[in-house]
């Protein structure tokens, strides 16, 4: 179900691609690429910030010592923070101040597991501007 998950994405078709993630987490709870991916689409193509979130978290979780996804999760909190910065939602649980902190968490996170090469410094040049995000608020 996760690779019809992706097949479905690459073909540009949002509303199956989730589907098929929910199907394939519904049959291994923890499979963390399913996790994240689900909780990517549902941040960044249907602004359901909180549920997609709350998707990635569950991954970290199931796997925290993967650098590779402390920094989507930081990539997806910062999304969201951005977002909702620009366009609020009337939602007072996902404060952009938070989803920011929660970003440079995941970003520090990430560095703390001594990822290599492209994955250091993108996690670097991101922590940098989530900082400065930060002090801007």
């Amino acid at each position: 179900m996760f690779e019809a998950s992706l097949q479905a994405h690459a073909s540009r078709d949002t509303a199956r691609s989730i589907a098929c993630a929910r199907e394939a987490i519904s049959m291994a709870p923890s499979y963390a690429a399913a996790l994240e991916h689900l909780g990517t689409l549902l941040v960044t193509r249907r602004a359901a910030y909180g549920e997609g979130l709350a998707f990635i978290d569950r991954a970290v979780a199931a796997h925290p010592h993967d650098a590779g996804l402390w920094y989507g999760a930081g990539w997806c909190y910062e999304f969201a923070a951005h977002e909702l910065r620009r366009r609020p939602r009337g939602t007072p649980a996902l404060d952009p101040r938070a989803l920011y902190e929660r970003a440079a968490e995941a970003f520090r996170a990430c560095l703390a597991l001594n990822p290599d090469g492209k994955l250091r410094g993108d996690a670097e040049d991101l922590l940098d501007h989530v900082d400065n995000e930060l002090a801007s608020l």
